[in-house]
C-alpha cells in the first residue's frame, strides 16, 4: 500500500493519472453520485444529527452554491470516478524498479460517475501538491495547461475540502473511534476556505 510520501515519487504520480485514465475511459458505472449530490447529502445529514459547522458555513455554502451554479451551466463531465484517493488504495509491487509496479485500485466503496475535475482535484489537494505540481499534472492528464480544466480542478480543490469536511463532522456524530473527525473537519473546512478566499475564484468560475 502506498504512503504520502510515495506521491511524491514522479513515477508514482504519472502511474496514478495513469490509472485514472484507464478508469475515466470505462464504460459508465451503474451509480452516478456527484460530487455537489455528496455535499448535499452530508450537509442535510449533519443538520439531522444536530453536528457541529464552522461559524463560516453560510459563506462556505454561497461559494460551494456559485461553484455549483457554474459547473451545471457549463455541463458536467461525467466519468466513471473512484473518489477516494487514501494513499492505502493504491497498491504497488513491493520489489521492482518504479516504472515497472503495476499499480491497482482497491475499496470502490465511493466509486461513482461523477465530475472528472473532481477526481484530480480532490487528489491534488489529498497530497498537498502545490499549484506548479497541480499545473503540471494537469498537463500529464489532459496534454496541455488549458485554462478551463485548471479552473475546474481549482474549484474543485475547494469542493473536495468541503466535501470530506462535511462527512467528518457527520461522522463525529456517528462514530465512536479514537479520530478527532471535528479537528479533521474544520481544518478541511479551513482549506477549502484559503481556496474559496483566492482573487482567482470569480475569474475561476467564468472560465469553466
Amino acid at each position: 500500500a502506498c504512503t504520502n510520501a510515495d506521491f511524491s515519487d514522479t513515477a508514482i504520480q504519472a502511474d496514478v493519472l495513469g490509472i485514472y485514465r484507464r478508469l475515466h475511459a470505462s464504460p459508465a458505472l451503474s451509480l452516478t453520485k456527484t460530487i455537489f449530490d455528496m455535499i448535499e447529502e452530508h450537509i442535510e445529514q449533519g443538520r439531522e444529527l444536530g453536528a457541529h459547522f464552522p461559524p463560516a458555513m453560510p459563506w462556505i455554502e454561497h461559494r460551494y452554491r456559485q461553484a455549483k451554479a457554474a459547473f451545471l451551466a457549463s455541463g458536467l463531465d461525467l466519468v466513471p470516478c473512484f473518489n477516494d484517493p487514501m494513499p492505502g488504495n493504491f497498491l504497488i509491487s513491493a520489489e521492482g524498479a518504479p516504472n515497472s509496479r503495476p499499480m491497482k485500485l482497491i475499496d470502490y466503496e465511493f466509486a461513482s460517475n461523477n465530475e472528472r475535475a473532481y477526481e484530480l482535484g480532490v487528489l491534488f489537494a489529498e497530497m498537498f501538491y502545490d499549484e506548479a505540481k497541480t499545473l503540471e499534472l494537469i498537463e500529464q492528464y489532459c496534454g496541455a495547461v488549458r485554462p478551463d480544466m485548471v479552473a475546474r480542478v481549482m474549484l474543485n480543490r475547494a469542493l473536495a475540502d468541503v466535501k470530506w469536511a462535511s462527512w467528518a463532522v457527520v461522522n463525529r456524530k456517528l462514530n465512536s473511534w479514537d479520530f478527532d473527525y471535528q479537528k479533521y473537519g474544520v481544518w478541511k473546512y479551513m482549506r477549502a476556505r484559503q481556496v474559496m478566499y483566492d482573487p482567482r475564484w470569480e475569474s475561476w468560475l467564468r472560465q469553466i
